[in-house]
């Protein structure tokens, strides 16, 4: 039996494929690390790389009182927003996955495409239209800043629950709970939120990510007060280089340990990448 080698035209093909793969990977991490090295440097100014060795930059940074309160306030919106979509997020794709409506099917497929369809620009526009009146105002406070977080991000919450709740076959789980004289609390708080766990728990790390790292929404709609760690952190390259590239650094290590978190859970629970994709 003959075996048939792989062409030339297919090994240039794989192997160009390799390169702009690495140049891309290339692109992206280089930044990350320029700003990795030049955190811990005493003056980066005229050079290639920074010179000396200092942890006084993050100190600076934890001392300063503005990106304190805006560090605080980050979290505390990202928090908030995953509580209010697990809270909604829940309970609506629970409803939309046991109705056989047609129209609630269309809702939820062009929900999770809101992020893509409706740029963090105009959504900012249209709630500061909405609710900046002379005598009445929203614009600045941290309550209109969690309701922009959380219309923005609750398709990043509901995806991996329903792409869960598909997975663990529903119907079968019910069915056998109705068998045994389970009821409707029993059921819920007993065998549909322990199976949803993984879903739930991907989908508030993808939420608290996306959330903590928005800007757009952030700098339209927040105030002097509730400043978010981004905004913050846009004025941060105002100050010494060493500075700007720590308040970096924090925001970077946060938005990596939230990947490493989704993708850990992804690999325990089996569930692919493609059932999360918008």
């Amino acid at each position: 039996m003959m075996i048939k080698s792989k062409s030339p035209g297919f090994r240039i093909s794989s192997l160009a494929k390799e390169f702009f793969m690495g140049l891309f990977v290339f692109y992206l991490v280089v930044p990350m690390v320029l700003v990795l090295i030049g955190s811990f440097g005493k003056k980066w100014f005229g050079t290639p790389f920074p010179e000396g060795f200092t942890l006084e930059w993050f100190a600076d940074v934890f001392t300063n009182p503005i990106f304190t309160r805006a560090l605080r306030m980050s979290f505390f919106i990202a928090i908030m927003t995953v509580t209010v979509n697990a809270a909604i997020g829940i309970p609506a794709v629970y409803a939309i996955y046991v109705s056989r409506h047609r129209f609630l099917k269309r809702f939820f497929d062009n929900l999770v495409i809101f992020p893509i369809a409706v740029p963090p620009l105009v959504m900012g526009m249209g709630l500061i239209q909405a609710y900046n009146w002379p005598f009445f105002s929203m614009v600045g406070t941290w309550e209109i800043l969690l309701a922009a977080h959380t219309v923005f991000t609750i398709p990043f919450m509901v995806k991996p629950i329903m792409a869960n709740l598909q997975m663990i076959n529903w119907e079968e789980l019910n069915e056998a709970a109705e068998s045994l004289g389970s009821s409707s609390l029993f059921k819920t708080r007993h065998v549909l939120l322990p199976n949803l766990l993984p879903g739930i728990l991907a989908g508030s790390l993808m939420t608290f990510s996306i959330s903590l790292g928005e800007f757009q929404l952030a700098v339209l709609l927040s105030g002097s007060l509730t400043q978010t760690y981004p905004v913050a952190l846009y004025q941060a390259f105002y100050f010494p280089t060493g500075f700007a590239c720590s308040a970096t650094t924090l925001l970077l290590v946060a938005a990596l340990f939230s990947l490493w978190g989704l993708t850990f859970l992804m690999r325990l629970t089996g569930i692919r990448r493609e059932e999360f994709a918008l």
